[in-house]
């Protein structure tokens, strides 16, 4: 089955270098493109359900952090691939923190593009890796040892998944952001060598009482 995907851009000569890169890419297909953040939602709201946005940051009308923000409340199951001209901090953070999937920059290539979407697709982040260190060491797995003991939050968060917890409510019950969450569960992941969402809650439900 195709993964269905939006782009959202106020610039129209990007929508056209999207759809030319992507137009014959086996697996995917564009089903609508759009000039600005309110146009996607409603667009959405519709009817026209996409897997994957590909979403501008700096948008007119309502940007893409603000409509990422209303998808991810509304349509939790719509992943959100931030598109950037730049490789700025603030912006990724704002954009994960939204509840964005993946960053990439415009100048991203057709491959690594085609991958971020299959990645988001399956549920997975996708982070570009020209962003600043700041933000990649987020990512990385390096200080991470599987033998290496869950923190105090990392135990909270695998307690509050073993009673059923969605990632929203465990955000408002922690009075943290939902990228933080996601942030915590992906350290969890790696440290019990767990890679699906189902294994966690499996061993969460074996291990915690």
């Amino acid at each position: 089955m195709s993964i269905k995907i939006i782009i959202a851009d106020d610039h129209q000569l990007f929508i056209d270098g999207i759809k030319s890169i992507l137009s014959k890419e086996i697996g995917i297909s564009i089903i609508g493109e759009v000039n600005n953040g309110l146009q996607l939602y409603k667009l959405i709201e519709e009817g026209l359900l996409p897997n994957v946005v590909l979403t501008d940051i700096r948008m007119p009308v309502l940007d893409g952090v603000s409509v990422t923000k209303m998808l991810s409340k509304d349509y939790p199951n719509i992943k959100v691939l931030a598109l950037s001209m730049y490789d700025q901090s603030l912006d990724v953070i704002e954009m994960l923190d939204a509840g964005a999937k993946g960053y990439v920059t415009k100048n991203v290539e057709k491959a690594k593009l085609i991958q971020a979407i299959h990645t988001l697709a399956k549920g997975d982040y996708y982070i570009s890796d020209t962003l600043p260190e700041d933000i990649k060491a987020w990512f990385s797995n390096e200080n991470i040892n599987s033998e290496e003991t869950l923190t105090r939050r990392e135990k909270e968060i695998l307690h509050l998944i073993a009673k059923g917890r969605t990632t929203i409510e465990m955000a408002k019950e922690l009075k943290l952001s939902r990228f933080t969450i996601d942030t915590h569960r992906k350290n969890i992941h790696k440290k019990l060598g767990i890679k699906s969402n189902t294994g966690l809650v499996k061993y969460a439900l074996k291990n915690l009482k």
